[in-house]
């Protein structure tokens, strides 16, 4: 599991790194299917700005921690996960001044290839998921479409 210096990681004035550590803090104690939901969503709160349709650099760990919990959690969690990245492909765009992530094994890259390079390296883990024939298969389109995703361009405003 990657360890994130939420602090170090810039945004806007509003992203709120501690918001976005104790989220993630919260889900890793989450003995509940409802405090799981409740910290994917304030972890999804503190990397975005879903009524401006924003992303900060710091979706793009965030985007790991969904695809942990995409992998591991079935049920509400994942499709709280799934729902978070499948709003967010080709929808949202990188906060404005905020269009790279510094990716401590990489160096800098766009906020959007970040986000894409990670859902594409778990692969395996959505056609898991569209295999499993827990819960009915329920996450199946889900998983399904952001597979589809990845074929499709996610263009950012004025590209």
């Amino acid at each position: 599991m990657e360890i994130v210096d939420w602090s170090r990681i810039p945004g806007p004035r509003w992203y709120r790194p501690e918001d976005a550590q104790a989220a993630v803090e919260a889900l890793a104690l989450s003995v509940s299917v409802g405090r799981a939901v409740r910290a994917l969503a304030d972890l999804r709160s503190a990397v975005s700005n879903d009524h401006a349709g924003t992303l900060y650099p710091a979706a793009v760990p965030a985007t790991g921690v969904f695809l942990r919990v995409i992998g591991d959690r079935p049920g509400p969690p994942r499709q709280e996960a799934l729902n978070t990245l499948l709003d967010w492909w080709g929808c949202f765009q990188p906060e404005p001044g905020f269009e790279t992530y510094e990716d401590p094994s990489s160096g800098s890259v766009a906020l959007i290839e970040g986000i894409t390079s990670r859902v594409r390296s778990a692969t395996d883990v959505l056609h898991r998921v569209m295999d499993d024939p827990s819960e009915g298969g329920g996450h199946r389109p889900g998983a399904r479409l952001l597979l589809a995703k990845l074929d499709m361009v996610w263009t950012t405003a004025g590209a």
